[in-house]
């Protein structure tokens, strides 16, 4: 199920510096306006319950959807997250 981003409570995060709007479920694409973009984010077997990348989209180890106002540098479709890349504002 993807929810309407419209309709949802985001929490603030900051990623590698750039503010985000953070939601731990997946967000329907369609329902994000033009200007922000919508990422996925993941964990991996070794990092316990925290987020590991984030991409455009993650098929296994969901951790949540970041919505931000600018784009994210991604390499190679991904973006790694090392400790205190990730931070609840």
């Amino acid at each position: 199920m993807r929810y309407d981003y419209r309709k949802i409570k985001t929490e603030k995060v900051e990623v590698k510096g750039i503010v985000c709007e953070f939601y731990d479920m997946r967000i329907d694409r369609a329902t994000v306006p033009d200007g922000k973009y919508l990422y996925e984010v993941a964990g991996d077997d070794g990092s316990g319950a925290e987020p590991a990348r984030v991409g455009k989209g993650v098929l296994v180890n969901f951790y949540g959807s970041l919505i931000c106002n600018q784009p994210l540098l991604l390499k190679e479709k991904v973006m790694w997250l090392e400790t205190g890349d990730f931070k609840y504002v």
